[in-house]
């Protein structure tokens, strides 16, 4: 999925148009904006908690965990849509990645100042399930939930030659879909089943920084 996200953002930033490039105002009829960023994030307690008394019942996803991403966001006139990926450890080996379209809308504060009203409507992959109590890679289950999502995003620009530099905060919410539970065997021993129930909802804010063609 990383692998994908960089080449889908690299197209999307090969395909622009040479001659369009230098115009990098707030008030242009167009801009990209391409951005890494870094962010916590807390999954509630509806979310990967594990079902068998002997692990205490604690939820994987419990306390705050350190999420980054790519995202890349094209905005024509007042409409945005654009892309965005994000991977995350959340306990042990336990991995989360999220995968999505981005549609919204965007409101000019100022030159410098903006906000995008974004909503997500992608896939929540959870990775490696079980990997961390004893359960090998090839036993360790991966699961993927619909999700939907609110990222409001405040802007800040300055010129940086003929583009602009773009420091972005971003707090978020999500929740998935449906839910399921995953059931892992340990020690291959068909017997001895550990279950997690997966689907729930989150919440973070991210910082970001970027280049505005």
């Amino acid at each position: 999925m990383r692998t994908l996200a960089y080449i889908a953002l690299a197209a999307t930033l090969a395909a622009l148009p040479v001659a369009g490039r230098a115009d990098a105002a707030t008030a242009s009829p167009w801009s990209l904006t391409a951005q890494a960023w870094g962010g916590v994030q807390r999954y509630d307690v509806l979310g990967l908690t594990h079902a068998v008394d002997t692990n205490g019942g604690r939820d994987l996803l419990d306390g705050n965990v350190r999420a980054i991403g790519i995202s890349a966001l094209l905005r024509v006139g007042w409409v945005d849509v654009g892309i965005l990926y994000e991977g995350s450890v959340l306990r042990e080996k336990t991995d989360s990645a999220i995968f999505t379209p981005l549609l919204g809308v965007r409101s000019n504060l100022s030159e410098y100042v903006r906000v995008d009203l974004l909503a997500e409507l992608g896939g929540h992959q959870l990775s490696n399930v079980g990997l961390s109590n004893g359960v090998s890679a090839s036993e360790a289950r991966t699961v993927w939930l619909p999700y939907v999502g609110l990222r409001p995003t405040l802007s800040f620009t300055t010129p940086m030659g003929p583009l602009r530099a773009v420091f972005t905060v971003a707090p978020f919410v999500r929740w998935d879909l449906v839910g399921t539970t995953v059931s892992v065997k340990v020690g291959g021993v068909s017997t001895q089943v550990d279950s997690y129930d997966a689907g729930g909802s989150t919440y973070g804010v991210a910082v970001g920084a970027g280049i505005e063609l």
